[in-house]
């Protein structure tokens, strides 16, 4: 560093701040790709295979329900409907658990769970769909509905509950991986701000040091050699004559002071033999002698005073009155000499205040940075209250509300797919859709068996009227069973009709969905620049309870993060203060010299702060300063 300039010594300083918040802001943005990683993985796997589970719970449910209607059906048509969609739900059921085991195949219990599921469709209950395809009789329906009852229906309230635990296990599984992934957040943010502290006050103690090391201290030497070289000692060392810096300009004409007072010595010594050889002729050149030493004690005295001078510090004597033409030059020299330390001094003036100039905006912004953290912690508490209120009002959410919540979330986490989870939502209704008209299929289902059930207690009412008194009490049950499937039929009806308007009401939603679908498809540009929003109310709908109180902990930990950062930024201003005591030091070294008759270095230092302000920064004002300096020192040293 001894040839960089002393602006270039700034730079140094400055740009090992920014390499360290380089280096902090690569390592956070890698551990938030992780992060992300992490959620996508949850979000790809366990949510997809707790919708497929669920699909394939209710293709097998909806399997269940067409078994039913193929066995109550009265008509062949009836049978055929009733057959083609057992079949489509088998296909739905198998297609479902396919895909929930590739989504999550380290779930061993779902295999097994799918061959047993198709078992009951295919084996359980292959005998009592075998015999309801060809039953026309009221006796083979018996025997069917026999059959159901005994094998079907048991195997179907076996395997609901091992769907329930496999569902659980997932949910277990999620909230496991929801764990990791906060607990890897909050291992970053403590890695994070302990390796920004470190590096600051590393970065800072580096600065401090390179300032007194490659400024400070060497100035103090040359300030210790020209002591020395006023006392008289001619022999030392003048240190920084090889630099090619400010500091080594002043090396320099320090070198020139002690090379002048050398050539002193030297002339001397020769007039001191001239003396002797004149001795020989003191007679005949007695006049001229004295005349001869007399020009040279009064040239080695101008020069021995202004020496003094300059030893004191006084920069602005010079050696006005000419000298013997032999000693002319000798003048010359200390009169340059004097002008180059003096124009070295200025510039170095000049780069110290723009110094301090620098380290005052730096202690000012980092002030500012203090006050604004302390703002962001007051604004990151309130937050934190308000989300514990929220907390509070979204606790008792159900697990369908959480189910809802992860599809919203899976919804929103790409704005750009928002036609297609549209087109899912289209797909969902329609499956309502179809569930209803299911649903209205077992209803007339209810509605024929009411109607049966009607003719046989009209049947049962005659006959107990032919038995006479016999059959009084048996009468009496016909007729209220009679009536309870006559109610039976009527609330069938009133279900079927409210399941006819809510078909219509679904239908009618389908179509608004789809509109809404191609609206969304026009804004797609417009709902990506709202993305980050977005993302940020799904995730909060999503999670609810247990998210909101995620949420609530991170945000106490971004407030003891913040209240961090202050006390971080308060650090950061002491040091700047210590930097600025450390200029103001060596302005108070510098300004021990004086320029000339009218101003001193202190003048010069208030007047670099005067300096034009268009360069935008003191880093910037303080190269034109050197600039000129540097020029005006080679327009003295060619003249």
């Amino acid at each position: 560093m001894k040839h960089v300039p002393i602006v270039g010594k700034f730079f140094v300083v400055v740009g090992m701040f920014g390499l360290v918040a380089l280096g902090l802001s690569l390592y956070e943005t890698r551990e938030l790709f992780r992060i992300d990683a992490a959620y996508t993985d949850l979000l790809t796997k366990n949510a997809a295979a707790a919708l497929h589970l669920a699909q394939s719970n209710r293709s097998l449910q909806t399997a269940r329900a067409s078994t039913g209607d193929m066995i109550m059906a009265r008509s062949k048509d009836g049978r055929v409907r009733a057959e083609e969609s057992l079949k489509e739900a088998q296909e739905s059921f198998v297609a479902s658990m396919d895909l929930a085991i590739a989504a999550l195949p380290a779930q061993a219990d779902l295999p097994p769970l799918k061959t047993d599921g198709f078992a009951i469709l295919t084996t359980t209950c292959g005998a009592a769909i075998a015999v309801g395809r060809t039953a026309d009789s009221e006796a083979s329906i018996a025997m069917v509905q026999q059959l159901f009852l005994s094998m079907c229906q048991p195997a179907f309230a076996a395997i609901s509950p091992r769907f329930q635990s496999a569902a659980a296990k997932m949910i277990e599984d999620a909230d496991q991986k929801r764990s990791d992934v906060s607990a890897l957040a909050s291992d970053t943010s403590k890695r994070a701000m302990g390796g920004a502290v470190i590096a600051l006050a590393a970065v800072l103690v580096l600065g401090v040091l390179a300032v007194r090391a490659w400024i400070v201290k060497p100035i103090r030497r040359i300030a210790d050699t020209m002591t020395t070289l006023a006392g008289g000692n001619l022999s030392a060392i003048v240190e920084g004559t090889d630099r090619r810096d400010e500091l080594g300009m002043m090396a320099k004409s320090v070198q020139i002071f002690k090379d002048n007072g050398l050539r002193a010595r030297e002339m001397e010594r020769d007039v001191e033999a001239g003396r002797e050889a004149r001795e020989r002729e003191r007679v005949r050149a007695e006049e001229l002698e004295r005349e001869r030493v007399s020009k040279m004690t009064e040239a080695t005295s101008s020069l021995a005073e202004g020496l003094k001078h300059l030893a004191s510090g006084d920069l602005t004597f010079r050696l006005e009155q000419p000298f013997a033409s032999e000693f002319e030059q000798l003048r010359a020299d200390f009169n340059a000499a004097r002008e180059q330390l003096a124009t070295g001094l200025r510039t170095v003036a000049v780069a110290t205040a723009a110094i301090d100039g620098g380290t005052s905006e730096i202690s000012q912004s980092a002030l500012e940075l203090s006050k604004r953290t302390e703002q962001q912690a007051v604004s990151l508490e309130e937050t934190a209250a308000a989300l514990d209120q929220v907390t509070q009002g979204v606790s008792n959410s159900s697990r369908r509300t959480e189910e809802a919540r992860r599809a919203a979330a899976d919804a929103n986490t790409s704005a750009r797919n928002s036609a297609a989870v549209m087109a899912k939502a289209i797909s969902a209704m329609q499956g309502i859709e179809h569930s209803s008209n299911e649903i209205a299929n077992i209803i007339g289902v209810i509605d024929e068996i009411a109607f049966q059930t009607n003719l046989l207690a009209l049947n049962a009412g005659v006959e107990a009227s032919r038995a006479g008194e016999a059959g009084k009490g048996f009468a009496v049950v016909a007729q209220e069973v009679r009536e309870l499937a006559q109610r039976s039929a009527q609330a069938a009806k009133g279900i079927k009709e409210l399941i006819r308007n809510s078909t219509g009401e679904v239908s009618s939603g389908v179509k608004l969905v789809q509109e809404t679908g191609r609206t969304l498809e026009k804004i797609e540009e417009e709902v990506g620049l709202i993305s980050s929003q977005l993302s940020a109310i799904a995730t909060s709908a999503n999670e609810q309870s247990a998210a909101l109180t995620e949420i609530n902990s991170a945000v106490n930990r971004m407030d003891h993060v913040t209240q961090q950062n202050a006390s971080m930024a308060e650090e950061y201003t002491s040091a700047s203060t210590s930097l600025a005591g450390e200029v103001r030091r060596l302005q108070d070294i510098v300004t021990e010299f004086r320029l000339d008759a009218s101003e001193d270095l202190l003048q010069a230092f208030e007047r670099s702060g005067d300096l034009p302000m268009s360069a935008g920064s003191p880093a910037l004002r303080l190269v034109a300063d050197v600039k000129g300096a540097l020029e005006g020192s080679r327009k003295v040293a060619e003249h």
